[in-house]
């Protein structure tokens, strides 16, 4: 019987330190998992505002006559009868 607590003793502790470290392990899985949420939040609340902006170009693009002439007319190079359109070239490009 005089072996059996120090045997018990010595099963306890280790189950003990078994259950410590295991609680660590998933502690800082917990963190880790903390700091990636935050994350993809931060994420997410980037893709929101883009998406937002977005909207709101396209609604330029749909409804205002202005934001439309001035893409055709940089983008495409129209111009409205009776305007004349210039080219404006560097002199390195001309040989």
């Amino acid at each position: 019987m005089r072996i059996f607590r120090p045997i018990l003793f010595l099963i306890a502790l280790g189950l003990l330190l078994v259950s410590v470290r295991q609680f660590m392990k998933g502690y800082d899985d917990w963190q880790q998992a903390q700091i990636a949420e935050k994350a993809y939040r931060a994420e997410i609340r980037e893709l929101e505002a883009e998406r937002d902006r977005l909207k709101q170009r396209v609604e330029l693009l749909k409804n205002d006559e202005l934001t439309k002439e001035r893409l055709a007319r940089k983008r495409l190079g129209y111009i409205r009868p009776g305007e004349r359109k210039f080219k404006v070239v560097k002199p390195d490009t001309v040989r």
